[in-house]
């Protein structure tokens, strides 16, 4: 995939993408230990429903936040960012900071899950990338930019090398979860990085 550079955003040059996100049908490409294991799960669930009629359904979460998360920089970087900026803490940021995630406020995660469970005998043995959508993709200069504005005075932030495997642009195409489970909007980023502050 291919970039150019929108603002504080890396944008694919693919409109396809851009307009609707990734799909379902991409490739599966492990990275990290964490990677690996959670590709490997992915895929034994799916196996289970194949192959011996489990009601097993994988949603392929992007960035959840949301109140009473404690992020870390590995896990949660939109609460950690936030909790660092609150206790005037320094924040690093690995590679650019322009690239892009959908992020997911928790409740809408839990509507997701509860939609899996009330119809999973129609949806067993699918997988549904989940996340923001194109609606909810921001980078990370973008949301320190918000948080900066939230908590009111300028963040000390640094940045470092990027990390391996780190994706410039992820967001998650939600068409085919939100159609299959009847998926309500997700709160917008700003409602719930406010939210969150709070």
């Amino acid at each position: 995939m291919t970039f150019r550079r929108v603002g504080d955003a890396d944008a694919p040059d693919d409109p396809g993408i851009l307009a609707h996100g990734i799909g379902e049908e991409r490739p599966l490409d492990f990275h990290t230990p964490d990677g690996c294991s959670t590709g490997g799960a992915d895929q034994y669930v799916l196996d289970d429903a194949r192959g011996f009629g489990i009601p097993t359904c994988v949603p392929r979460t992007s960035c959840i936040y949301g109140p009473r998360q404690m992020g870390t920089e590995d896990q949660g970087w939109v609460a950690h960012f936030l909790i660092r900026a609150l206790e005037g803490r320094r924040i690093t940021v690995y590679g650019d900071g322009r690239q892009v995630r959908d992020v997911l406020d928790v409740g809408d995660a839990v509507a997701a899950y509860r939609a899996v469970l009330a119809r999973i005998a129609q949806v067993k043995g699918r997988a549904y990338n989940l996340g923001g959508g194109p609606a909810d993709a921001v980078s990370l200069r973008q949301v320190l930019a918000a948080i900066e504005a939230l908590v009111g005075h300028p963040l000390d932030a640094g940045f470092e090398e990027w990390r391996a495997g780190d994706q410039r642009y992820y967001v998650s195409d939600t068409r085919r979860v939100a159609a299959d489970l009847g998926l309500a909007a997700p709160l917008p980023w700003r409602q719930g990085l406010a939210r969150l502050a709070e």
